[in-house]
């Protein structure tokens, strides 16, 4: 005769909490705690949270539920939630929308693609894809747009995690193809809120036809875009990075902006292009590149660095400068950058953003020789067919600059007309009226 076993010790329960509770109730029994709920004067909560909202679809409690997140800037974060507007629609009725909680319903918001157009994206929600839809297994995203609580989450059971790392991984690799309808746009970067936000801006139209300047510096732009270009794939193959920096140097007026825009444009539609404005330059640098990686190749236009990255001079507060690098050459690699500086003055920059893989390019254009100045003045005065000899009229203008050259043009323009001599245009160039005088005074 064998002896039974003997009964097993009893388990510790597992600690109980509201939304265990909530997550095992009934129907009815959520039901009659709202009405509870009401009585005693707390306002209506019939919408439950995403975490609750997420056990009850997945069927676990909290305690199996997990939670794989975005943690990026807040373009980024549109973005992808346009690629959730995407899904929505591909399937359609078997998804289930749900809200945030806080009594608040579902919100769509708007992403601006320009002038008057406008794409409806999810901004605060929660959204069930059934298995079979996104991944094998059952997955929640839940998105917020608001500065305070900004975040994109895939909720799945903590088994299903892994399918979840994989559809955000998905979502963000999209985001670097047609799908991201921001790539390959001209976009400006502004600090709103002080967080980074890119709005489309006008495409850049340039073209090198309409920028004089010496051969050789035409010789070293195409070097430069080489890593963009016949040699990235070579370049990646080495290990030697398709990352670079160019700074373009020279004084007011010499075509530094012209030539960003030409650059700029010769790679429009391949590469999206970034404006950044001061402010976004000096507080929120390292956000600014965080931005890129939602666009793949990306040329990021910082002009007039000088200004906010300026050498560093032991005050201790060189955060900005420290992000700079960082951002270009740090921890974090990244690839297809084009990082485009312009600055007066290039011995105001910090020495160390100047070496190789920052601004491992920099180009001095400096003002036209007697030759430039004359083609310069043959391409405003061509249309006029006036009998002018360009080079005599150029050499009266030594030390001018590109825009020094059209200026000229143009007040002899406003002064005479389309019909004036040689010797009108003579004047006009002697007599400096053209040239900006700045008054500089002392002030208290």
């Amino acid at each position: 005769m064998t002896a039974s076993p003997p009964p097993a010790e009893p388990t510790e329960p597992g600690p109980t909490t509201i939304e265990s509770i909530l997550v095992a109730a009934s129907d009815e029994t959520r039901a009659a705690l709202r009405t509870l709920g009401e009585l005693l004067g707390n306002a209506p909560t019939a919408c439950p949270s995403p975490t609750l909202f997420a056990c009850r679809h997945l069927g676990v409690d909290t305690v199996g539920l997990a939670s794989t997140k975005f943690n990026g800037p807040g373009t980024a974060l549109s973005l992808l939630g346009s690629l959730l507007g995407t899904e929505m629609a591909r399937h359609g009725e078997r998804v289930v929308v749900g809200s945030l909680g806080e009594g608040l319903p579902p919100t769509w918001g708007q992403l601006d693609l320009g002038p008057g157009a406008k794409l409806s994206i999810p901004s605060r929600m929660v959204v069930l894809f059934p298995a079979g839809t996104l991944a094998a297994a059952p997955l929640c995203i839940a998105v917020d747009d608001r500065n305070w609580s900004r975040e994109f989450a895939i909720l799945s059971t903590v088994a299903d995690k892994p399918a979840a790392e994989g559809v955000l991984e998905s979502f963000r690799d999209r985001l670097k193809t047609g799908e991201n309808p921001l790539r390959g746009r001209v976009l400006e970067a502004s600090l709103c809120d002080g967080s980074v936000r890119l709005g489309v801006a006008p495409p850049i139209e340039a073209d090198r036809g309409g920028l004089i300047l010496p051969d050789d510096v035409w010789a070293e732009i195409d070097i430069f875009l080489a890593a963009a270009g016949h040699r990235r794939d070579l370049m990646r193959r080495l290990g030697l990075g398709t990352s670079r920096g160019l700074l373009v140097a020279g004084p007011p007026g010499v075509g530094k902006t012209h030539l960003v825009r030409v650059i700029a444009a010769e790679l429009a539609g391949r590469f999206t292009t970034i404006l950044a404005d001061a402010n976004s330059m000096r507080h929120a640098i390292a956000e600014l590149y965080a931005e890129t990686e939602s666009f793949g190749p990306t040329v990021v236009v910082l002009d007039d660095i000088d200004l906010v990255l300026a050498h560093r001079d032991g005050s201790g507060n060189n955060g900005t400068l420290a992000d700079f690098l960082a951002a270009l050459d740090g921890v974090h690699q990244r690839e297809d950058i084009l990082t485009i500086g312009t600055t007066n003055d290039p011995k105001s920059l910090d020495p160390a953003a100047q070496r190789a893989s920052r601004f491992d390019v920099v180009i001095t254009l400096p003002p036209p020789d007697a030759a430039l100045r004359a083609r310069l003045l043959g391409r405003y005065l061509g249309p006029l067919g006036a009998g002018i000899d360009l080079v005599t009229v150029a050499e009266t203008l030594d030390g001018a600059t590109g825009a020094d050259i059209k200026e000229v043009v143009r007040r002899a323009v406003l002064e005479h007309g389309e019909s004036f001599s040689q010797a009108d245009l003579v004047r006009v160039a002697d007599g400096g009226r053209w040239k900006a005088n700045v008054v500089r005074r002392r002030y208290l």
